[in-house]
């Protein structure tokens, strides 16, 4: 197999199909504010907790509450019409409805030490919350 000579673009420029992703991110940080990174983080952690751990309903509703702060304290004048690739954003009562159904169960369900939910339960409850968390993913 002959060797191929790998080319790379001079110091200082750049190959016309690469991104700039420093720009990127400035143009992002300046978009949005620090919530929407709580909350993608926030859906990341609800995403992978499984419905076995017998502390995932005390999770759940640490989660469910840091996002109805979040949702609540984002200034409405900066509340984005859309976020990513023009996906359009629900408004932010909708979702804020989503987190209060899911404390609602939450809280019906109980979060003490040693409760354990029922697949279904877990799957509704988790299902809820993450609807209002996904279009920050």
């Amino acid at each position: 197999m002959p060797w191929r000579e790998i080319r790379t673009p001079k110091p200082g420029r750049k190959w016309p199909h690469m991104k700039d992703t420093a720009a990127s991110a400035a143009t992002e940080a300046t978009l949005f504010p620090p919530a929407r990174t709580a909350l993608r983080d926030l859906y990341r952690a609800a995403r992978h907790l499984p419905s076995s751990d017998p502390y995932t309903p005390a999770r759940l509703g640490r989660i469910a509450d840091q996002a109805e702060y979040l949702l609540d304290s984002w200034p409405v004048s900066q509340w984005p019409m859309s976020l990513h690739s023009g996906q359009s954003l629900p408004a932010r009562a909708v979702l804020l409805g989503w987190v209060a159904a899911a404390r609602r169960d939450i809280s019906h369900a109980g979060t003490a030490a040693g409760t354990s939910w029922p697949y279904p339960q877990w799957h509704r409850i988790t299902t809820t919350l993450l609807a209002a968390l996904v279009p920050f993913a």
